[in-house]
């Protein structure tokens, strides 16, 4: 029986088809990711626009997964909302109809077997021999992926063949609807691809083992079986990744009972109001038909479903880290987003620290969002979770830095582990000096007050323009302010050096308080030039343009 069948002629096949998905998969995304990420970034401001942009991109990728995991990765960095992304979602699974159209014209209509050898020859040499990583290598991937999927194509379909002419093929005819429906859910979660299933289908049907009754329930329980990995694979992760999973589960979920409840009436819509008799053609038209309805039920709908997707899936994540918890380390652009927005948490929480030594409340330097929403903590665990965070996002961007072939996302991410380093050593600039701090503030000397008072007016009035530059609300503005900044860093600086020697020469300081004062203003210059240096780093890499010429932000003292 087995022999009868080709089992193994139809595993190989499949085998090879699968394959081929994978190297053509490995081609466009090595020709076409960074313009795809691009492109999905930038046609997202709203659903419907989505949808169109998800549609395109997963039918050029002829991957549904990649295109999820993209989703996914801006998402959670915070490149654009869930309610947009949704749309996304819902293209992705039209896209994916695409490849059941170009298999059927290509591969059983057109009869472009014979080209599968000329194709192997060329992609397989190529992708031995040529470098790796550039266009050349990826071409040879995608000749080598079309060639497996023809030869894997072939093979399944002989192995059908051998199927029709050596048993009853009838025991796979009439059955119930729901037979096909888990038929179809079964063997693409096994599987992993509602598009090789849509393959084996299509090979069925080529050979005349089923038909088009059979063919329409299977089809509608292999887009169910999409889900499965994904919901599988979201169970532990943070709560936008789960958010995403959800979406997909759910629009599946209604899509496929709306196309069971309406199957006669789409069937009889595809072979007799259109006229498409061809049982191949009427097929990857019936996946698509369904799909596009699910996409008009779910679209007037998108803000609705994106709170009930918040509401079933709250934050739950705890700490600092975030954003890059949700941002694979592979997705290069999404990547250097999520560290910004780590940083600006880590800036937050550094100058929070600082404020904290000077007894000076955040609600005194800015009431944005940013700066209030971080838990309340003794000081010491405090600084400790900002170093663990910070060591935490040094690992993350070197893994980035590893995956990244850009020499622009390179430097750039150079760049924010400066920022990151810098910020943490501002928040130590002032631990040194924290013990002096308290002196200062119960010193009998009313000298010692009034300057202890000038440096922590100097710092409340430094650290507003710090939050502002931060946050970034007026960006033609914003190396301007850095400059005026950094030169009243200076001022300021030089302006107390010269008050303590004036009062040291009237000899209203004790030695060893000149010498704490000398090291505080010190201390106090190095940590607000740190912080503003790691504000110039991430000012830059959101696009701001800056001066002709950078002087260095800390200079000798």
């Amino acid at each position: 029986m087995l022999q009868q069948i080709e089992l193994w002629g139809f595993l190989a096949g499949l085998g090879l088809f699968l394959l081929g998905m994978y190297m053509l998969e490995q081609g466009l995304r090595g020709l076409g990711s960074r313009v795809m990420k691009k492109f999905l970034r930038e046609q997202t401001s709203s659903p419907i626009r989505g949808v169109i942009t998800g549609t395109l991109v997963t039918a050029f990728l002829q991957s549904s997964s990649l295109v999820g995991l993209i989703v996914l990765a801006f998402v959670g960095a915070g490149i654009f909302e869930l309610r947009n992304a949704l749309g996304i979602i819902f293209g992705s699974n039209l896209g994916t109809t695409f490849t059941g159209w170009i298999v059927t014209l290509i591969g059983f209509k057109l009869n472009l077997g014979t080209f599968a050898q000329p194709m192997l020859a060329l992609g397989a040499l190529g992708t031995v021999f040529l470098k790796q990583g550039e266009k050349p290598y990826f071409y040879s991937n995608l000749l080598l992926g079309i060639g497996l999927l023809l030869m894997g194509l072939g093979l399944m379909t002989g192995a059908f063949n051998a199927l029709a002419e050596n048993v009853d093929v009838s025991v796979f005819q009439g059955r119930n609807l729901f037979y096909y429906l888990f038929a179809g859910v079964f063997v693409t979660a096994i599987i992993q691809s509602s598009s090789v299933s849509l393959m084996i289908i299509l090979s069925a049907m080529y050979t005349g083992i089923i038909g088009l009754n059979e063919a329409a329930p299977f089809v509608i329980g292999a887009d169910l079986g999409t889900t499965s990995t994904v919901l599988l694979g979201s169970l532990r992760g943070p709560s936008e990744k789960r958010r995403v999973a959800f979406s997909h589960f759910f629009f599946n979920v209604v899509t496929v009972i709306v196309a069971l409840l309406l199957l006669p009436v789409l069937l009889y819509f595809i072979t007799g109001i259109i006229g498409l008799t061809d049982p191949l053609y009427a097929t990857v038209a019936f996946h698509s038909l369904f799909n596009v309805i699910g996409i008009l039920l779910f679209l007037p709908l998108v803000g609705q479903f994106a709170r009930f997707l918040e509401w079933l899936v709250p934050v739950t994540e705890e700490g600092m880290c975030v954003f890059i918890k949700q941002v694979p380390a592979t997705v290069t652009d999404a990547a250097i987003e999520a560290i910004r927005k780590e940083l600006q948490l880590m800036f937050a929480h550094s100058m929070k620290l600082n404020l904290h030594c000077f007894k000076i409340g955040i609600e005194n330097i800015s009431r944005d969002e940013l700066f209030m929403k971080t838990t309340r903590m003794i000081y010491e665990d405090s600084y400790a979770m900002l170093k663990r965070t910070g060591g935490e996002l040094l690992g993350y961007t070197y893994t980035v830095q590893k995956h990244a072939q850009d020499e622009e996302d390179i430097r750039k991410l150079t760049q924010l582990n400066h920022a990151m380093r810098n910020i943490t050593y501002a928040a130590k600039f002032i631990k040194d000096i924290r013990h002096n701090l308290a002196e200062f503030r119960h010193s009998v000397s009313t000298v010692i007050e009034a300057s202890y008072s000038d440096l922590s007016n100097q710092v409340k009035l430094n650290y507003r323009k710090l939050a502002e530059l931060i946050l970034n609300k007026n960006p033609e503005l914003a190396m301007e302010h850095y400059e005026e900044l950094r030169k009243d860093l200076r001022a300021g600086y030089e302006r107390f050096l010269q008050a303590i020697y004036h009062a040291s020469a009237e000899a209203s300081f004790e030695d060893e308080d000149i010498s704490s004062l000398f090291h505080v203003n010190r201390a106090i210059y190095f940590s607000t030039s740190a912080l503003l240096e790691a504000a110039f780093v991430m000012l830059t890499i959101t696009g701001a343009k800056p001066p002709e010429q950078v002087p260095p932000v800390i200079e000798q003292v």
